[in-house]
C-alpha cells in the first residue's frame, strides 16, 4: 500500500520542487499540477498530485505526528 503525504514548496527548478516533509527536505516532480513556492502539495511516488490548501494540508500533518505519538507510545 502507498500512502500520500503533505509537503511544502520551498524552492522549483526545472519542474522539480524542493519539499518540506516536517523538517525533512525531498524533491518531488511537478509534472501532473501548477504549483508554486509556499504552496503545499499532496506528494505520492515522488509527484506532487494535488495542491492542498493551507489549512487541509496542516489538518493532515496534525493526524500524522497524531498517528506517530501513538506509534511510539506502544
Amino acid at each position: 500500500m502507498c500512502i500520500a503525504a503533505p509537503a511544502k514548496i520551498l524552492e522549483i527548478n526545472n519542474n522539480i520542487a524542493t519539499c518540506d516533509f516536517g523538517g525533512v527536505k525531498q524533491e518531488a516532480k511537478l509534472d501532473l499540477v501548477e504549483a508554486t513556492i509556499g504552496n503545499y502539495v499532496l506528494i505520492h511516488s515522488g509527484y506532487a498530485i494535488e495542491v492542498l490548501s493551507e489549512e487541509a494540508a496542516k489538518e493532515t500533518l496534525n493526524t500524522w505526528n497524531d498517528l506517530l505519538e501513538e506509534l511510539e507510545n506502544e
